[in-house]
């Protein structure tokens, strides 16, 4: 097993992509890391000149340690992708950073997790470390770490060991949604939009990875550390986006980047009012309001293309 890798997901967004490793490349680490590429096969005709395109700037990607390929011969969906990507990573490395093509990182986003997985690595509590956050006002807080209970998906990274009782399957799924005492509650404590996630996972209706791996931190009583400042810009609320439409609820103050130091604080340390700041973009208010806003854009969109 080697110690750590660089994991990137992707599909048919060329141009995100190479956004995203234009600015992962600003990360002087990366030079003596390897990036391995979970590239997904294209659905059909439609979507294959991108998944190409996308393919043909990987064989070009240089700045790494080494490149390695994961070229998928059929569309998996994304949902799928992360789970077969997620489940080589923790099968073949001791540690892992996750990138997806959407997102643009800061020149210290590499710095901070590598940190990170180094100052929590034997605290088995806590699950794993995202390099996002939603704007936070931390008022006399002497660290550059939070602590909080809900997974993030917005570059992150984790260890192998935490990833051995990942629930995947739909139906142990449901069944642990029937059968586990309090299980609604726990879920949706970080948020009202988990429960109807789950739900619409396991229904097929949507294909994700995210939610299963918060049911595992919410079931299992983890802990996730956030960035005071996000190390992360998503770029993916648009037309090419799969999980992602709409309004972008997403913008956060981004890191400058020069940062090089992080004080972490302990794994259970708990600041109220910050989890309450990090919890606000998921409170059922916020949540409504977004869901008319995007209702809307969605149906002006529909309209222009009528039109």
């Amino acid at each position: 097993m080697e110690k750590i890798i660089i994991g990137v997901f992707c599909y048919s967004r060329a141009n995100k992509l190479k956004r995203c490793i234009t600015a992962l490349l600003e990360n002087p680490e990366c030079a003596n890391m390897d990036i391995v590429f979970f590239s997904d096969g294209y659905k059909g005709e439609r979507d294959k000149a991108g998944v190409l395109e996308t393919r043909e700037y990987i064989n070009s990607i240089t700045g790494f340690k080494s490149v390695i390929k994961h070229f998928r011969e059929r569309n998996y969906s994304t949902g799928p992708n992360f789970i077969e990507g997620l489940t080589f990573l923790s099968n073949n490395y001791e540690q892992f950073i996750i990138v997806e093509d959407d997102l643009v990182v800061s020149p210290n986003y590499i710095k901070f997790l590598l940190d990170g997985l180094a100052f929590y690595k034997n605290n088995k509590s806590v699950f794993c470390i995202t390099a996002y956050v939603f704007p936070v006002q931390p008022a006399d807080y002497a660290y550059d770490s939070i602590i909080y209970k809900r997974f993030c998906s917005y570059g992150w990274a984790g260890w192998a060991d935490r990833f051995n009782n990942v629930i995947w399957d739909h139906q142990q799924l449901q069944n642990l949604m029937d059968t586990s005492p309090g299980f609604s509650k726990r879920l949706n404590a970080e948020g009202y939009d988990l429960g109807r996630m789950l739900k619409k996972q396991i229904n097929g209706k949507i294909s994700t990875w995210d939610v299963q791996l918060q049911v595992h931190v919410a079931e299992n009583k983890l802990k996730v550390v956030y960035p005071v400042i996000s190390k992360v810009d998503n770029i993916g609320f648009d037309e090419e986006s799969t999980n992602t439409f709409g309004i972008d609820w997403l913008k956060t103050p981004i890191d400058n980047g020069t940062k090089r130091e992080f004080k972490f604080c302990d794994e259970n340390l708990i600041i109220p009012d910050l989890q309450k700041q990090i919890k606000k973009p998921f409170s059922l208010k916020s949540l409504v309001i977004r869901k008319i806003i995007n209702t809307y854009i969605k149906a002006t969109n529909q309209v222009k293309k009528a039109n």
